[in-house]
């Protein structure tokens, strides 16, 4: 039997339902005859202009749709002078969005858009500028700057820079804005980023992030509207103030070549430190004050700490402190950033100092604490005669009184005798612990040697401690039972 003409007969029979012929002969096409509404949320669901914008070509009541879109989505990297005259040619009420990734754009091409879009955003502004790096060149050059202009109604903004220069505007209220993200920037004039987002010209501003962020000068920041604010990987930012009556959660990590750190946050529940003591040339001239009487969470990540660099205000209500690291030595197998740790020791190098005597003096400082994490970390074997990690082991000896510690979770373990030391001291030191959950560095595979490290940290501990052990497999993290 010849199918041939059923075969023809299927795509027409589908055409069909799509047209229906009229009384002329004619036939209506019924997506087109949908209303606006419908064909924009069609449109909007394409999420590339330059795809809806393609839609003309299908018939005249498509030409100027795409114009009406109130959202604009650049998805691929893109020409950054495109931007500009899709969002001249946008006939639409307001802007409620707008994402868009260039390449290499200049600061004239990015700011001339901004222009365009400032006065008509009521929503998200989302730029990213993807920077093909020149051989020879460095990545943080700098390419120029532009000045933002103000965005009265938008409700986020968050900016890739691929450091490009960035100037806050010197007027204007952002008053509808909520969250502001900064990343890969040269920040000039830091004054006017500080008034920027102040209360005065940002009374709505709920969250702050800067990440990976250069400046020459000193930025302080006070805000009644800030909830959540995070700083990272600041560079030249001499001297940072940051006083927020209603923040609740932040985090700092890797400040460098700072000399001053000032925070005053009585609502502040919790608080991240990495790395703050990066890049200090003089340590006699590095203060750094934290007023946080609410907090209670505390993450003390990749510091050390000693009452003449940094001076922690009351923090009576203190329930978890989150400890990284506790120096182990005399192993072969060392962690990757074995080399930071070094580094951040040789400006640390004194008398005083020492990474674990620096933990166990914060754990003194916070007797009161609920719940410990502890992270272990490791230096080379081979060490320097005169080494803090290599000096007598004080810990050892150490007497502390965690009688309010009812949770401890130790990570990264080796099984090295060192660690079974600091973890009997633990046990002696944490009088009413409940709860106490080891994990094992994923190097560590089942064996026996682990098997009696662990039996032995259960002798240690008492009958109404609720142990447990991991290890990794194949990258999971599992239960691990040291039984025979």
């Amino acid at each position: 039997m010849d199918h041939g003409g059923d075969e023809e007969a299927a795509p027409n029979s589908k055409r069909a339902k799509l047209a229906v012929t009229s009384g002329c002969g004619g036939s209506e096409d019924h997506l087109s005859a949908l209303p606006d509404d419908v064909l924009i949320h069609i449109l909007l669901k394409l999420r590339d202009t330059a795809f809806a914008a393609r839609t003309s070509i299908l018939s005249s009541r498509w030409r100027r749709m795409w114009t009406l879109l109130p959202e604009i989505h650049f998805s691929e990297a893109t020409d950054p002078r495109r931007i500009r005259p899709a969002l001249v040619a946008n006939e639409a009420p307001a802007i409620l969005h707008l994402a868009a990734v260039a390449q290499d754009a200049s600061p004239y091409s990015v700011a001339a858009w901004l222009q365009t879009v400032a006065p008509r955003l009521s929503g998200d502004l989302i730029f990213r500028n993807v920077i093909h790096r020149r051989r020879g060149g460095a990545y943080e050059e700098e390419r120029g700057s532009f000045e933002l202009p103000c965005f009265q109604n938008a409700t986020s903004i968050r900016l890739g820079l691929g450091f490009l220069g960035l100037t806050m505007p010197a007027s204007g209220v952002f008053s509808r804005l909520v969250d502001l993200s900064l990343d890969h920037v040269w920040i000039y004039s830091p004054d006017r980023l500080a008034d920027v987002i102040s209360s005065r010209r940002c009374p709505a501003l709920k969250k702050l992030t800067i990440r990976d962020a250069r400046c020459m000068g000193n930025v302080a920041i006070h805000s009644a509207s800030l909830r959540q604010m995070e700083l990272r990987n600041l560079k030249g930012f001499s001297r940072l103030t940051i006083h927020s009556e209603s923040l609740l959660q932040m985090e700092l990590s890797d400040l460098r070549n700072h000399q001053q750190l000032t925070v005053t946050a009585p609502s502040l529940e919790e608080l991240t430190l990495s790395s703050c003591l990066l890049g200090a040339h003089d340590l006699s001239l590095l203060v750094s004050s934290i007023s946080a009487p609410q907090l209670l969470v505390l993450k003390w990540k990749k510091n050390t700490w000693h009452p003449k660099y940094f001076e922690l205000g009351e923090m009576m209500h203190l329930h978890c402190l989150d400890i990284d690291v506790f120096l182990q030595y005399g192993s072969d197998d060392f962690m990757d950033d074995t080399d930071f740790l070094m580094d951040d020791i040789g400006f640390l190098m004194d008398d005083t100092i020492m990474y674990n005597t620096d933990s166990l003096m914060l754990l003194q400082r916070f007797k009161v604490i609920h719940k410990l994490n502890l992270r272990v970390d490791y230096l080379p074997e081979a060490c320097p005669s005169d080494c803090p990690c290599g000096q007598p082991p004080n810990w050892k000896s150490e007497e502390l009184m965690l009688d309010c510690l009812q949770k401890a979770e130790i990570s990264n373990l080796r099984g090295t005798e060192h660690e079974l030391a600091f973890m009997e001291r633990l046990f002696s030191w944490a009088t009413v612990l409940k709860q106490m959950t080891v994990s094992f560095d994923e190097s560590i595979t089942e064996s026996r040697d682990i098997k009696e490290f662990c039996q032995k940290l259960l002798s240690f501990s008492r009958p109404e401690v609720c142990m447990g052990f991991f290890v990794y497999r194949h990258s999971e993290k599992i239960l691990y039972v040291p039984v025979d």
